[in-house]
């Protein structure tokens, strides 16, 4: 369903993250004392996916998303499957998919994509990237 730019799967080796990026090929507004490598990072509207093993916030593993920069409207997007919810992390929120939760399910991996699936659609429509 994508056309476009995007990462292969990489690690984030300060967090151990295993993500995807999708680029909307658009610029995304500088922020002011942003560091070198995150300015370049986020140079362009992304929408990011991925796992990660917990943090002092969410103490646990969980796939998460996120919209760069944040759309007004993202968090009124319904997330899918239903345990899936938007929190707040650092400056934006985030589309949050506990781990034990989506284990909990009789079909793991059509949940997991119905929930990566929801996030990306959530930024796309709420950023109006031109797909």
């Amino acid at each position: 369903q994508f056309y476009g730019k995007q990462t292969p799967v990489h690690l984030f080796w300060h967090t151990f993250d295993l993500a995807l990026t999708r680029f909307s090929g658009k610029k995304a507004p500088e922020i002011a004392g942003m560091d070198a490598v995150s300015k370049e990072a986020y140079s362009h509207e992304v929408i990011s996916f991925g796992m990660w093993f917990g943090d002092d916030h969410i103490p646990e593993p969980a796939f998460y998303s996120y919209t760069y920069p944040e759309p007004k409207t993202l968090t009124q997007k319904k997330l899918l499957p239903e345990q899936a919810y938007w929190d707040k992390i650092n400056s934006g929120n985030v589309a949050i998919l506990k781990y034990h939760d989506l284990m909990g399910e009789n079909h793991p991996r059509e949940k997991l994509l119905e929930f990566f699936n929801s996030a990306y659609q959530a930024g796309y429509e709420s950023a109006s990237w031109n797909l």
